[in-house]
């Protein structure tokens, strides 16, 4: 009797230990689970009506665009839109920002209550970059390779905002379609760097 009790506590110890290795490999999942996670950012934005201008001025200026949301101006998160470029406008609490779609590209757009229209930026690929843009990246910022470009528009004028990075050093660069430098921000080789056209 006695070995029975003494191999069915052993039987009963080898099941804890097995549950407790399982819990803790368990918990080592979960952790790296919860640490991809935080990787992926979900937003969800708090969509308004507009009023029945501001659709309509919309859908002429972008017939294409789908999964259309409107919020209000303060509403929309960083869309790293550089808006103090030459006279671009100022945005204020009443304006309106569309999200949408086309051709599988994201784009904001912003409107006054008026139904007029104010800027678009949208994220583009490098490689549709002006041949201009393009020139000066290469021969201002050799060995650097692009990470991100926006591409934003206001009124007749378009410029271009490019994240470069080179081992350590990290650049931003907004120039316009003719490939000019209009601001530069970033670190080089430990050194903060900042520059802006005086003449803007």
């Amino acid at each position: 009797m006695k070995k029975k009790l003494i191999g069915f506590a052993a039987i009963i110890m080898t099941i804890m230990t097995s549950c407790n290795s399982a819990d803790s490999k368990t918990a080592e999942a979960d952790t790296v689970v919860v640490k991809e996670k935080t990787k992926e950012v979900t937003t969800v934005y708090k969509t308004v009506e507009v009023a029945p201008i501001v659709q309509t001025k919309f859908i002429e200026r972008y017939p294409a665009a789908s999964d259309v949301q409107w919020v209000r101006y303060q509403d929309v998160p960083v869309t790293d839109a550089d808006w103090n470029l030459m006279d671009w406008a100022s945005l204020d609490t009443t304006d309106y920002a569309a999200k949408y779609v086309i051709d599988k590209k994201d784009y904001w757009s912003w409107y006054t209550p008026q139904g007029e229209w104010i800027s678009t930026v949208s994220t583009i690929e490098s490689t549709e970059v002006p041949a201009a843009v393009n020139k000066t990246l290469q021969s201002q910022f050799p060995g650097y390779t692009i990470t991100f470009v926006n591409k934003e528009n206001y009124k007749n004028k378009t410029a271009y905002k490019v994240k470069l990075e080179k081992g350590d050093d990290k650049m931003k660069v907004v120039m316009d379609e003719n490939g000019s430098i209009m601001k530069q921000k970033g670190e080089e080789d430990g050194q903060k760097i900042k520059i802006k056209d005086k003449s803007l």
